[in-house]
């Protein structure tokens, strides 16, 4: 239920909106970034979530397959504390195909 509280996410709750997220998910869920929960937890968790994680690595091995990353000559090293050290102004890379 707490994807579909109108206190948390707005009015148009059921309305397909990823831009919501643009600004990070503090800002989408009013800052009750506790509120988003895509794949549930403990008992309730979803079914798909191992299969998504699995497909998500298999994607990413792809690409490494087929491309070498760079970073940007405009990268800015700047670690952000949160609960994990994260960069700040994120990491521009530049893929090359081999």
């Amino acid at each position: 239920m707490i994807h579909h509280d109108p206190k948390i996410w707005g009015e148009d709750v059921h309305a397909f909106k990823p831009e919501r997220f643009l600004d990070g998910i503090a800002k989408a869920t009013n800052n009750n970034p506790t509120a988003f929960m895509p794949f549930g937890m403990g008992h309730h968790i979803c079914a798909g979530s191992n299969f998504a994680i699995n497909e998500a690595k298999i994607t990413i091995a792809m690409i490494l397959q087929r491309y070498s990353l760079t970073l940007s000559p405009g990268y800015v090293h700047a670690p952000h504390p949160g609960l994990t050290l994260r960069p700040a102004y994120g990491i521009q890379i530049i893929l090359n195909a081999l």
